[in-house]
């Protein structure tokens, strides 16, 4: 007969929850991949379809918004913008794509995390992050 040592409560998801879980922490020192797997087909398949949904609508935003270009330089290809200085570097372009939205993402929680910090320049390209997410969260 099974007898649970303690009713498991589990933490709310919230973005902070998920980094620790990311980085190993949460569910019992699991990683968010041996978490996923330890999920039914089922629910796998769903985040799944959803983060491939979510991915689709910000590399929209980010096309109609940022509107970066990739080039090639030596042997890399490099996804660059001239709204706001930032970019991604890959072995093939869709890599270079990939490196580029995730700089994307996580400039603009380093600004979210400084807003009453920044400058008028830095809060100019808040603004226009703020844009791009803001489509993604309208679907």
């Amino acid at each position: 007969m099974y007898t649970p040592l303690a009713a498991a409560t589990p933490p709310n998801l919230t973005r902070d929850n998920l980094a620790v879980i990311g980085r190993g922490g949460g569910f019992g020192g699991s990683s968010l991949p041996e978490t996923l797997a330890a999920l039914p087909m089922r629910q796998q398949k769903r985040l799944a379809d959803e983060a491939r949904t979510y991915y689709q609508a910000l590399d929209r935003a980010i096309g109609r918004i940022l509107a970066p270009s990739v080039g090639r330089t030596g042997d890399q290809f490099m996804a660059v913008d001239e709204v706001i200085p930032l970019y991604g570097v890959g072995a093939t372009p869709d890599e270079a794509i990939a490196d580029y939205r995730s700089v994307v993402v996580e400039y603009y929680e380093s600004l979210e995390e400084d807003v009453d910090e920044l400058g008028q320049a830095l809060q100019g390209q808040l603004a226009v992050l703020r844009q791009v997410f803001g489509q993604v969260d309208q679907g």
